[in-house]
């Protein structure tokens, strides 16, 4: 497949599936039931853990165990539309937290497209919880969210190998920027110029830190450079009228999508500060 024909997206959900939605099943026993069909590729499912706050912990869903099941109440970002089901963080008491298989099927789930509703578009999109029943085995042993432990260290190798290809990405959207202005009047900005190198030099430095090392730390600072190139290029393309294509351009919602893997930049931060002992997250 040709650079132009790319998609990104299609490929980091794959990884997101590889290197997380079956790995994490070993936080469910010896023998988990909740998800087989999703661990086994047959139905597509996305990780609901990186859900934005204002306070910069944890996306949960409000928890509470019922003779049925548990009840999960609460709002859940995911980076695309095509998921069928979601595997959640459930809080249950300020200091008990379960994964658990979220079927968007369910009764008391209702996709939107915001936080607060709205048809579901091509990009980031949001399930909201009303009282939704999650039967006992789609749910979890307790899982603890410190550093450590087999739920953070399963999502740190997540990090880690996500970071090279949100480096290459934003690489590449640097290119596509750097390639249409040299094929547009804007070859002679000095504007245009200093903006793109700078999103070229803040994707450079992260692909070394890539090279190098992996982590949160590099996740974020793979992040950070996708989210910059993905700023610029709107910029561009919405303040100057310049089409640069590539996998970052806006009009299609893939600009989005792809900076709502791992939750962003801020979240990837947080995440890191947290393993550093700087920030206490819940």
């Amino acid at each position: 497949m040709s650079e132009p024909d790319r998609v990104p997206e299609n490929d980091w959900a794959l990884q997101e599936h590889r290197f997380a939605l079956t790995l994490l099943g070993a936080c469910f026993g010896a023998e988990p039931g909740p998800g087989e069909a999703v661990q086994t590729g047959g139905r597509r499912a996305a990780l609901g853990l990186f859900t934005p706050t204002p306070e910069g912990g944890w996306g949960t869903l409000a928890g509470e165990l019922s003779g049925d099941g548990l009840l999960v109440q609460g709002d859940v970002r995911l980076p695309g539309p095509a998921a069928e089901a979601s595997l959640v963080l459930v809080r249950l008491a300020p200091e008990e937290h379960r994964l658990a298989w979220l079927d968007l099927g369910t009764p008391g789930v209702e996709r939107r497209g915001s936080r607060t509703g709205g048809p579901v578009g091509p990009g980031p999109w949001w399930i909201h919880a009303e009282r939704a029943l999650i039967g006992p085995a789609f749910v979890s042993r307790p899982v603890t969210l410190e550093p450590g432990g087999t739920f953070f260290g399963l999502l740190e190798s997540y990090a880690t190998a996500w970071a090279p290809e949100a480096v290459r990405c934003a690489q590449e959207g640097a290119r596509a920027l750097r390639r249409a202005a040299r094929t547009s009047g804007f070859q002679t900005s000095q504007l245009v110029a200093l903006g793109i190198t700078a999103v070229e030099i803040e994707a450079d430095l992260a692909a070394a830190a890539v090279r190098r090392t992996g982590g949160l730390t590099v996740a974020a600072a793979a992040a950070r450079a996708l989210s910059a190139v993905a700023a610029k290029t709107q910029e561009l393309q919405e303040g100057f009228g310049l089409d640069p294509g590539g996998p970052l351009r806006a009009a299609d919602g893939r600009a989005a999508t792809l900076t709502a893997f791992l939750g962003g930049p801020l979240f990837l931060e947080n995440l890191a500060a947290r393993t550093l002992g700087l920030m206490e997250m819940r």
